[in-house]
């Protein structure tokens, strides 16, 4: 075999590396060519479809400094990050009409974005697209295995990270999220924002560890229309408008997948754990329609000072659509919870007479092993459902008519100004060990007990 076609054969078999492209705001689309020593100016020209430099595979690096780029799209798996130790910021003007951030496709899928700075657009800091459509039994994938890990996301129209159908398998970590709804008015009523931290959409198996999600406009973080095996875990969520995690909520009809969940669940299996929610309007954790949610060793302080509870099972509505079934939540397994409130309602069961009567629960309530605490007198719980011996009453009155919390008790918790238990805590091995709860917020070991809440207490 002659030296040419052996490199020939070589070259098929074995296909070009991937390649790092170099983006500085120093650099030169025209005379730059993409290296460490001649970068170019934009992310938008490394990805302009009409020359196609890149790759699958292909890694694109950002220098130092600020990039005034909107709708930087990845349409091939690709890493968009910055260089290693410096600060790169894409800032894309909210005046742009429809902007987005970053936009990741589904041909993109296997991406990640990490250590940037996101701020700005009409709309989100990161959208990840669907090709889904229902219909004649055809499906198609959204952008999925994506990866998006120590981004700084702040300032955006509306949401911060926009998750759409069949978008799977997403991994949001190390990363802050703030300021959402920048594009509102001063003064917009709550009831007309939309600016999520975390808006998943029909996205299974999303993964959302350690983050600091905060001064958001609506809701820290929710998944439904759908979206199964989510874990949410060692998050901090403070100061939201509404809810700080909803386990499912409220989605139209037309972007469930019913071949995988005719009933109309907005969740299923999701595992809510180690999480510290703090100051929410709404909700602290809340449940819709969600099938089968579990929510282990969160603390949640100061919830629902608008209106709902610390832990509330709400009611979808999905556009009042008349195929829609509304499902109430079942199943739930909420263990080991440590609730801190100032005046607020600690667990509510919500019923509506609208649509014939909608439950926001059907069965028990599945708590246990949980701590109540009220700065101002007693927990109030309240069961709305028409069935309900129990209306509203405190932590005694609920175990008799719930048949659940049997475990829990009420008490001053002794809470530092970081939520842990003081050493003194009567929530100290007042829970039940379980086995997907072996590491506490910090990542430090139970050590054979189980402490109330998110953090193990300071050991003497």
């Amino acid at each position: 075999m002659s030296r040419l076609l052996l490199l020939f054969v070589a070259l098929v078999a074995f296909p070009a590396m991937a390649r790092e492209w170099f983006v500085s705001p120093e650099g030169d689309n025209a005379l730059g060519d993409g290296s460490r020593a001649q970068p170019f100016r934009t992310v938008g020209h490394v990805l302009d479809t009409s020359i196609d430099l890149t790759k699958a595979g292909d890694t694109i690096i950002l220098r130092k400094g600020v990039y005034h780029e909107c709708d930087v799209r990845l349409r091939k798996r690709l890493s968009l990050r910055a260089e290693t130790g410096e600060s790169a910021h894409i800032q894309c003007d909210m005046k742009v009409k429809d902007s987005v951030v970053v936009q990741i496709d589904p041909e993109a899928s296997g991406s990640r974005v990490a250590d940037l700075e996101l701020s700005g657009s009409m709309y989100y800091g990161i959208q990840l697209q669907t090709g889904w459509y229902r219909g004649e039994g055809q499906q198609k994938t959204g952008a999925s295995n994506i990866v998006l890990e120590n981004l700084r996301i702040h300032d955006t129209g509306r949401d911060a990270i926009k998750i759409t159908p069949k978008c799977d398998h997403v991994t949001i970590r190390n990363s802050e999220i703030w300021n959402t709804g920048a594009a509102d008015p001063p003064g917009t009523p709550l009831e007309r924002r939309n600016a999520e931290g975390i808006d998943n959409v029909g996205g299974s198996h999303m993964l959302v560890e350690d983050n600091h999600i905060h001064d958001i406009a609506t809701t820290g973080l929710y998944f439904k229309g759908g979206a199964s095996d989510v874990l949410i875990q060692r998050n901090r969520i403070e100061n939201t408008g509404m809810a700080g995690i909803l386990v499912g909520f409220d989605t139209s009809e037309e972007f469930f997948d019913l071949q995988a969940n005719p009933e109309y669940y907005e969740s299923i299996r999701a595992i809510v754990r180690n999480n510290i929610v703090r100051y929410t309007g709404y909700a602290g954790i809340g449940l819709y329609a969600a099938r089968d949610a579990q929510v282990l060793n969160n603390t949640i302080t100061d919830a629902g000072r608008l209106g709902h509870a610390a832990i509330y099972f709400g009611i979808p509505f999905q556009d009042w659509d008349a195929n829609a079934d509304r499902p109430p939540s079942v199943n739930p397994v909420i263990r080991n919870n440590l609730i801190v409130q100032d005046g607020g309602t600690c667990v509510e069961i919500r019923w509506s007479r609208e649509l014939g009567g909608l439950s926001g629960l059907r069965g028990a309530p599945g708590t246990d092993y949980n701590g109540y605490q009220n700065r101002r007198g007693a927990c109030r719980f309240v069961d709305m459902r028409v069935d309900s011996p129990l209306r509203a009453g405190n932590l005694e009155e609920w175990q008799a008519h719930e048949h659940s919390d049997a475990h829990s008790l009420s008490a001053d918790f002794k809470l530092d100004a970081q939520v842990r238990p003081g050493p003194q805590s009567p929530a100290i091995a007042a829970g039940i060990p379980i086995e997907e709860v072996k590491l506490d917020f910090d990542k430090r070991p139970r050590s054979g007990t189980n402490d109330l809440g998110a953090l193990q207490s300071a050991k003497p």
